[in-house]
């Protein structure tokens, strides 16, 4: 293989493995930098977390053909120059955050990225930037004492890595750096793998050690990074990060930033796309009960031409869509909620941070003359796709929004969704727990101030 490059801590290399290697798994079998460590091999205990142009990641999620160009630091990297420990390790140290040492180096990378997004102010902020990071020994109270201590450093600066073509050990990595190359590429190779964040993707390589024999890398397309917001619509690349993503989407709705901030940690919303989670087309993902709720509208391109999918239409069935073999979605775009309309993003998991939905929910009501005009009520892990429940928004309609009217609307969900039963969750309960959260978005909106979870008791 020949043209992959990057930086590594502080170094220009070039990169002689396969390009959908991980970026785990070079470090240590190749370059020999152990402080990285395997643990999971899925993104979900930060061990293996690293600094890439300035922000954390999962390097056993993360595939070398994209980090073409850009610049990786390991625990390794920040000794100074004397090989004294950087300011991070040695707080670390002095506050006895470290006892058997195996997640320390992951700690320690993501409390570095913290220190160069501005610090942390309050506990809660260190605590989100961590909760990709597990410890099983030490406790989290001395890591988060020592978070509050470190002062804020400069961000990282970064050119706008280059795309390229590699290839080796059988495999193929295309990086294009317009929307006609891209569509180019994916009208003569319709069976390639598409690649944005890696976050789902990246577990084949990872975990399961299946190598991608054709990969094309969506990132360094400009038509694919966009953010515009306007007054009354937020349109949004498909391969903008979680993390580029959130500060517009928060300004949507008060309840839309703490429910991202569940998706995933730190780590995996700095790669995750909302592209992405839409193109796997997965029941229990976390965005499309927003863009359901939202009458959201997707822009989908292809050599053809462009055209646009109302999300409604786009979940044909489990895992299918309708993006044909040689399109690619380019942008999403979200209309805002109208002066006086109730909404509510929600969801239910075994873990409260970092896990996956057992039941996601989006709730969106116009109200006329104190009756309910226009309804929507979607949902995600409800039906072999997600959807929205028709019937009980018709249930809605023309009442007031009461206990009446929402009691009326439950009876109806689990009949007409047929909810999935699988490892998280059997469907009764899931049908009870959609239920229970049309419910809680009634208090929210009668009863402002009540406790509506047990934390907040």
């Amino acid at each position: 293989m020949s043209g992959l490059r990057l930086t590594l801590n502080g170094t220009g290399r070039s990169v002689g493995a396969p390009p959908s290697t991980t970026l785990l798994d070079w470090l240590r079998e190749t370059e020999h930098l152990t402080g990285t460590k395997e643990g999971c091999a899925e993104g979900d205990c930060g061990a293996c977390t690293v600094v890439v142009d300035g922000r954390a990641v999962n390097a056993c999620l993360t595939l070398l053909g994209q980090v073409h160009g850009r610049s990786v630091t390991t625990v390794e990297g920040l000794l100074g120059p004397g090989r004294e420990p950087h300011p991070v390790q040695h707080a670390l140290a002095e506050t006895d955050g470290t006892q058997c040492g195996f997640c320390t180096p992951g700690f320690i990378m993501s409390l570095y990225a913290l220190q160069r997004d501005g610090g942390a102010k309050t506990a809660e902020d260190v605590h989100e930037a961590l909760a990709g990071n597990l410890c099983r020994c030490t406790g989290y109270r001395p890591i988060v004492e020592t978070a509050l201590t470190l002062p804020s450093a400069s961000a990282e600066t970064s050119a706008s890595p280059p795309g390229g073509s590699f290839a080796g050990g059988g495999q193929r990595y295309e990086v294009p750096e317009s929307l006609a190359a891209l569509l180019e590429l994916r009208a003569k190779h319709p069976d390639a793998v598409l690649v944005a964040g890696a976050t789902d993707l990246g577990l084949g390589p990872s975990r399961s050690r299946a190598p991608i024999p054709f990969a094309i890398d969506v990132t360094r397309v400009p038509e694919l990074q966009v953010l515009e917001d306007g007054a009354d619509r937020l349109t949004l690349g498909a391969a903008l990060s979680y993390t580029e993503a959130m500060p517009a989407l928060a300004g949507l709705h008060p309840t839309i930033h703490p429910y991202f901030t569940r998706l995933g940690s730190r780590q995996i919303r700095n790669a995750g796309t909302i592209g992405g989670n839409l193109g796997t087309a997965s029941p229990i993902g976390d965005t499309p009960p927003l863009l359901l709720a939202l009458d959201a509208e997707l822009t989908l391109a292809s050599t053809r031409g462009q055209r646009r999918v109302a999300i409604a239409d786009f979940f044909l069935g489990y895992r299918k869509t309708d993006l044909a073999a040689d399109e690619v979605i380019v942008a999403i775009r979200l209309p805002k909620l109208k002066p006086g309309a109730l909404f509510r993003i929600d969801k239910l998991s075994k873990r409260y941070d970092q896990d996956i939905s057992t039941v996601a929910a989006a709730f969106r009501l116009s109200l006329v003359d104190g009756k309910v005009s226009d309804a929507r009520l979607a949902f995600g892990g409800m039906a072999a796709t997600p959807v929205r429940a028709k019937a009980a928004e018709a249930a809605l309609i023309g009442k007031p929004f009461d206990a009446a009217a929402v009691e009326a609307a439950v009876i109806t969900i689990g009949a007409e969704l047929k909810p999935i039963g699988d490892m998280r969750a059997t469907a009764r309960y899931r049908s009870m727990v959609a239920g229970n959260l049309l419910r809680r978005f009634l208090l929210a909106e009668t009863s402002p101030g009540i406790a509506l979870e047990v934390a907040s008791l």
